[in-house]
């Protein structure tokens, strides 16, 4: 079938309109949405009416499935709900554990590199969204890479990021997963710097990077800072405006994300989460030094 194609920036994401997504939806056209999140990072695909099993089963036509949250605490299904509402449809309340834990979802990330195995493409679907704030935010980490001198990315290609969730939520505050939590995620060593399915060079940054080889703790903060700062700079990013029936899909090896604030005691925002498991990242019994 023939998409109706649309550049969301000129440097990176296409919206891939005029499909529904179903199971009549031919495996051509499947092939085509995968290879498009390979090669521009980000596909928008608008205008859908999903069940949350029409999400998981679309996703398992793209590769395989992991399970939908990594924390025992998170309400449970097929799909992770990224939402202030409870199971009945109503607000949360101010302070709610589920919705500060959410929070960390508006600092820079990529899905569960803390974990192993990780997660190659993610699937986001908009049911409730807000009227107001709320977007999300991605840019990718290959423009990053190719705007730095051959110089740098020689010295970079020389890194490992140790990945742990627990750093990036006690950033924000947020300490309150048991001991079990603690010994199911330790840090996770990743290459800073890698190259990419689509051939290009990327960076692999996130918010839950603690470490990086050879600096301590403060030097590898700084230096963190320094290169989310130059990987996101605005013509680098796509802030995303959620309408209901909106599906996103993205490559957690090379785009970066971030949920922009809204107003969570007040709005509802209901969107459902599914991430396909990357077959070649095995686990390695290494530790941080």
């Amino acid at each position: 079938m023939a998409w109706s194609e649309r550049k969301l920036t000129r440097r990176f994401g296409v919206e891939l309109a005029g499909a529904r997504i179903d199971r009549d939806l031919p495996r051509a056209a499947r092939t085509a949405v995968y290879d498009a999140v390979i090669e521009r990072g980000l596909v928008l695909i608008p205008g859908q009416s999903l069940s949350d099993d029409d999400v998981h089963a679309f996703a398992g036509t793209l590769g395989e499935v992991l399970p939908s949250t990594p924390f025992s605490d998170l309400p449970q299904g097929k799909l992770l709900a990224i939402t202030n509402l409870n199971a009945r449809g109503e607000l949360r309340p101010a302070g709610d554990w589920y919705v500060r834990a959410m929070k960390g979802n508006e600092l820079w990330h990529v899905d569960l590199s803390f974990m192993r195995p990780r997660a190659t493409l993610s699937i986001l679907y908009g049911k409730v969204v807000t009227p107001v704030g709320g977007n999300t935010e991605f840019c990718d980490l290959r423009l990053a890479c190719e705007a730095f001198s051959a110089e740098e990315r020689s010295h970079l290609a020389t890194l490992t990021a140790w990945h742990d969730i627990f750093h990036s939520r006690r950033s924000l505050g947020f300490d309150e997963l048991n001991a079990e939590e603690l010994g199911k995620h330790p840090p996770v060593p990743r290459p800073l710097l890698s190259r990419h399915e689509s051939g290009r060079d990327t960076l692999l940054l996130a918010s839950h990077i603690c470490q990086l080889s050879g600096h301590d703790c403060a030097e590898s903060a700084a230096m963190l800072r320094e290169l989310t700062a130059r990987a996101t700079v605005p013509e680098n990013v796509y802030s995303h405006k959620w309408r209901a029936g909106d599906l996103l899909l993205w490559d957690n090896r090379c785009v970066m994300h971030r949920a922009t604030p809204f107003d969570d005691t007040a709005d509802p925002r209901d969107l459902r989460a599914v991430r396909l498991c990357d077959l070649a990242d095995l686990p390695e019994a290494l530790a941080p030094v």
